[in-house]
């Protein structure tokens, strides 16, 4: 009886600080189906962030009150997640001070706050209208507590938020300005809106410029606590740049084989060069896209690798504009978790027509048709997508609404070496890209740790990638000026991966014969996007 009341008397707990959660943060509601807070947007005034502060603080002292080890399994894991989510928000918020440096949390706010109104259709427009109308209003308020917070920033951020605020303007006039042409009632906020980005970007370039000079690197000290406490690794950096510098070892080692099976004399460099010339025709190449996708969906269907739910969707579309300074290729935003709806949005960036046309050719390629392949499988089936469509599934209201990199992003780089493995093609170049794209992920290992303990700089990161992993240079800089601001998240892809090959592994010894591949994803899959570690101690019970 009394396990059952703590039960009860936690998982009450639970569900109120998720409620607190989406409160504070409307947007975050938004994307996960709660709609309750669509007509709002962050407070995000120096007083905005003390708040969200002082309750992460007391949201982590009331959860050590609890014995974890007194809880059942599943609120355990539960309890764990909140208290990492805390832990790790307290202490970043003191020591980084995202609000005073970070001149990218702004358009970031103020654009997902109006894109998530009309990413999806989950109510006719005319019922989203006023929420949209009213985030729109608020965006100069956004933009105003960034010159009021914005103390310094490292060049490189300004930087990036100016392309940033560019493509903010861009969206709002070209994909907000198409919806107020219909409906008139938002002329007046979407013009407030653009010229509060136009007024930003003149803050940037002319006066916040002249305040940078400080570092972006977050030091030993925190990328080892981010390591222990959000993702739940027992490594710390020298043994994470251990594992990183030997897996781009091996990783060179099996292309050097790989290329020598397919022709003998040539570097797999030379090979990945040529064969990164076969191309979709630039004004096809969404509909490529889109082709991959169904074809991927389905080998997995065939092979019975995990079982699909009923009522997904993926559509894949263009990164919108103030995204795309940082998604070089494409990336995931998955279905709103209390949604009914389960369709999740593959974005595709497509080549930058503003370019010089030797620059546009050469970020084409890193959309060529075998590395085309393996980012279907990674951003779809049975990468992101199907595992957060799972994901989203899971009775937890935390889970639904908390998740882990390392394990997000280990299972869709695992998903690329098992859709090869199980057959999904026999042609040796796909391998070839597989493994080059390993190289890629083995190279953030070493870029994270280093970029962020300031033993690497911006430019020695963008050279590993063009000489080690052979990115083409304009993808390289995006990728490492999204490594400068998100530490701890280019590792996850390797890290994780390796975690789930051994878990794998695990159970393959215990059961033997036994094993079932598709029910040892079912299971996997079903605890959530959560940190390994947690999933282990249930996994065999």
């Amino acid at each position: 009886m009394k396990a059952r009341i703590m039960e009860r008397d936690f998982a009450t707990q639970a569900k109120s600080v998720v409620d607190d959660i989406l409160k504070d943060d409307p947007i975050t509601a938004t994307w996960a189906g709660v709609h309750r807070y669509d007509a709002d947007m962050p407070d995000v005034s120096e007083e905005g962030f003390s708040h969200r502060q002082t309750a992460a603080k007391k949201h982590a002292a009331d959860l050590r009150r609890w014995e974890p080890e007194q809880l059942p399994p599943q609120e355990r894991i539960d309890w764990h997640m909140l208290c990492s989510r805390f832990e790790v928000q307290v202490r970043e918020t003191d020591e980084l001070e995202p609000h005073k440096h970070d001149p990218s949390l702004y358009p970031n706010i103020a654009m997902s706050g109006v894109y998530s109104l009309l990413a999806r259709d989950y109510a006719p427009l005319a019922d989203r209208l006023p929420a949209l109308e009213s985030r729109l209003k608020q965006v100069p308020d956004v933009f105003a507590a960034a010159r009021r917070n914005l103390e310094r920033s490292p060049k490189i951020w300004t930087d990036i938020a100016l392309e940033e605020t560019a493509g903010a303007a861009a969206f709002l006039h070209d994909t907000v300005g198409a919806v107020s042409d219909e409906h008139p009632r938002l002329r007046s906020a979407l013009d407030a809106a653009l010229a509060a980005c136009e007024e930003y970007r003149s803050f940037l370039s002319e006066e916040h410029a002249h305040r940078n000079g400080m570092p972006f690197a977050i030091g030993r000290e925190l990328f080892d606590f981010k390591l222990r406490r959000e993702h739940l690794l027992d490594m710390d950096c020298a043994a994470l740049l251990a594992f990183g510098e030997q897996a781009m070892a091996q990783t060179q080692a099996q292309l050097i084989e790989t290329a020598e099976r397919i022709e003998p004399g040539r570097s797999w460099a030379q090979l990945v060069e040529t064969f990164s010339r076969e191309l979709p025709p630039e004004d096809s190449l969404m509909e490529h896209y889109r082709r991959g996708v169904a074809d991927t969906r389905q080998f997995v269907v065939d092979r019975g690798l995990v079982s699909i739910p009923k009522g997904e969707s993926l559509q894949v579309v263009e990164t919108p504009t103030f995204m795309r300074p940082t998604i070089p290729y494409a990336a995931y935003m998955p279905a709103g978790a209390f949604d009914a709806r389960q369709e999740g949005l593959y974005y595709v960036t497509p080549v930058n027509q503003d370019l010089p046309l030797a620059e546009r050719r050469e970020q084409m390629l890193g959309h060529n048709r075998f590395g085309m392949l393996l980012t279907n499988v990674h951003e779809g089936y049975p990468g992101h997508h199907l595992q957060l469509v799972l994901s989203n599934g899971v009775e937890s209201p935390v889970r639904k609404v908390l998740s882990n990199t390392v394990f997000c992003e280990g299972w869709a780089l695992y998903c690329e070496q098992l859709m090869l493995d199980e057959g999904l093609t026999d042609d040796a170049r796909v391998r070839l890209f597989q493994l080059k794209d390993q190289m890629w992920r083995a190279c953030r290992v070493v870029i994270d740790v280093k970029l962020s303990t300031g033993a690497m700089t911006f430019e020695q990161a963008v050279d590993m990638l063009v000489n080690e992993a052979h990115l083409e240079r304009p993808n390289a800089v995006g990728e490492v000026r999204r490594y400068t601001q998100s530490p701890t998240q280019p590792m996850s892809y390797l890290v994780g991966k390796h975690q789930i090959m051994q878990l794998r592994e695990r159970e393959k010894s215990r059961l033997n014969h036994a094993f079932d591949l598709r029910s040892f994803h079912d299971r996997l899959l079903s605890y959530g996007t959560i940190p390994v570690a947690l999933i282990e101690p249930t996994f065999w019970r």
